[in-house]
């Protein structure tokens, strides 16, 4: 719960985020550092979207501090300032913030069918000069990579092994392999919190389903910072229950088959959760389902084929008007129409049949 102190500091940034003239600086105190995040939606967002997605950044971000949060102008692009108050340690807070920009995209895929890319900016002192640090600002991926507590080739190497176990459902065995790999560290803190994404991600590779929610349940951030070994060995007993009551991993038919309904008639009322309802599964897992089996997010790839099939009725000799074609992709609303079309190709859909139109 965040304490009256950081619903100050969430007032503050708000004022400063909206330009606000009378906006005053935040205080420094009890601050360790902030930061800038920015989430670019792959498509233009409905008005409740945006109010969703603002109202959950509060409770998405409180493991790392305050934060608040601004729609840029075209209504597609979050700015979040992040007052980070809860760790002093630099290597304990990459990590929190890994989790908290998680737990937000997750939110935003499988509550609000809204895919985008989450970008990550430095640390920085100032708040008053937030705008000096809109850039430059890395994808959560390239971010993480950077700032990771383990290089590239020990994280791989443990990451073998953690798979490994997963595969087999030998879900015990993780503790004990983690336990062996920390005898030799002499930085037990930030390994320790390197293990957590790490452990995530290799679990996210075989069950998709699984939510951030549930594996992060069991782990107790505070308590690993005073005795980091004991509360990983913890956190890692605690998933032992969660995974098992992961279904074995499906195959990936259903998802073909969605792909070509989708192809096959684009002007259908598509959803995540229509479709992951009616295959019985949960929307985190098909959503990870299908972002492993075509690279893509489901509502990137649906708004894709959409667009694609517009360009070509505009571009044909056939001559359909703008809420026909509208409709025909799956586009009740000609107005959002639009907007998706001119986000998509960087033209109105007038402009693009002037200058493509075959006669």
């Amino acid at each position: 719960m965040a304490t009256e102190h950081e619903m100050t500091l969430t007032r503050a940034m708000a004022a400063l985020l909206a330009g606000d003239p009378g906006a005053t600086a935040p205080t420094g105190e009890g601050v360790h550092a902030w930061r800038l995040i920015r989430w670019e939606a792959d498509v233009p967002l409905t008005d409740e979207q945006r109010e969703a997605l603002l109202e959950g950044v509060e409770a998405a971000m409180a493991p790392a501090g305050a934060a608040a949060a601004c729609f840029a102008a075209d209504g597609d692009v979050m700015t979040i300032m992040l007052a980070l108050t809860r760790y002093p340690a630099h290597i304990h807070r990459d990590t929190v913030l890994w989790l908290c920009a998680r737990g937000l995209m997750e939110h935003a895929a499988y509550n609000l069918e809204q895919d985008g890319t989450m970008f990550i900016g430095e640390e920085f002192s100032d708040p008053t000069a937030w705008v000096s640090h809109l850039a430059p600002m890395r994808e959560i991926a390239d971010w993480w990579s950077r700032v990771a507590p383990m290089n590239g080739s020990v994280a791989r190497t443990h990451r073998a092994h953690l798979l490994t176990s997963i595969k087999r459902r030998q879900y015990a065995s993780l503790g004990g392999y983690v336990s062996r790999a920390l005898r030799t560290e002499t930085e037990l803190s930030r390994v320790c919190f390197g293990f957590v994404p790490l452990v995530i991600e290799a679990i996210w590779s075989q069950h998709a389903e699984a939510s951030l929610q549930s594996l992060t349940g069991g782990l107790n951030l505070n308590e690993m910072t005073r005795h980091p070994r004991e509360a990983l060995l913890s956190w890692l007993a605690s998933l032992q229950g969660v995974l098992r009551a992961c279904p074995a991993p499906l195959s990936a038919a259903p998802i073909d088959h969605v792909i070509e309904s989708i192809r096959a008639d684009c002007s259908l009322p598509y959803s995540q959760a229509n479709l992951s309802r009616s295959l019985g599964l949960t929307p985190a897992y098909f959503c990870r389902l299908f972002h492993e089996k075509t690279g893509q997010h489901f509502s990137t790839f649906l708004t894709r084929t959409r667009m694609e099939k517009a360009q070509y009725l505009l571009s044909g000799p056939e001559e359909m008007t703008l809420a026909e074609i509208s409709a025909a992709c799956g586009y009740p609303n000609k107005s959002y129409f639009c907007q998706v079309f001119k986000k998509y190709t960087g033209m109105t859909p007038g402009e693009f049949e002037a200058a493509y139109k075959h006669v």
